[in-house]
């Protein structure tokens, strides 16, 4: 009878040691997979300020591009306008009047988009893309105001 007793006891502790065992795994696993989701959200966190920081260089570098476009068509439409001023003393009084007119149009133009253009510096996202379309609108009215000078000199 006592042998008969011992095996269920026995039997007892040993699955007793078996859970235990396997609590102890369990633990090492769970402490496992949560150094492991700790490492991986650090590194997702390094992707996305890389990202962020690619993002924020490749539109500094477009913003860059575009007012270096614009300070070089101002600088075609000055050098332009210079010449015309040397021609415009040749024209009648009417023509000369009328130079003057245009003349006054570019160069308010010409303010205005310099002042967009400080603008534009400070600016991000949306606020850059409505200053870039304002400025686009301005160089565009600026392009026609030089493009009736031309127009006027190439009749006289």
């Amino acid at each position: 009878m006592k042998r008969l007793m011992a095996l269920p006891v026995m039997t007892l502790l040993l699955g007793l040691l078996i859970l235990n065992g396997c609590g102890e795994k369990a633990d090492d696993a769970a402490k496992k997979a949560a150094d492991k989701a700790k490492e991986t959200a650090g590194a997702a966190k390094e992707a996305a300020t890389a990202t962020a920081k690619s993002a924020v260089a490749w539109t500094k570098d477009k913003m860059d591009a575009y007012m270096g476009e614009m300070k070089d068509q101002l600088g075609k439409f000055d050098k332009q306008l210079e010449e015309f001023s040397a021609k415009a003393e040749k024209l009648t009084s009417e023509g000369q009047e009328k130079y003057k007119k245009n003349l006054a149009a570019a160069t308010e133009k010409k303010e205005a988009i310099s002042q967009k253009m400080k603008e534009l510096q400070s600016a991000t996202g949306e606020a850059w893309e409505k200053a870039k379309k304002e400025l686009d609108k301005l160089m565009a009215e600026l392009v026609q105001i030089y493009e009736t000078i031309k127009k006027e000199f190439s009749t006289t």
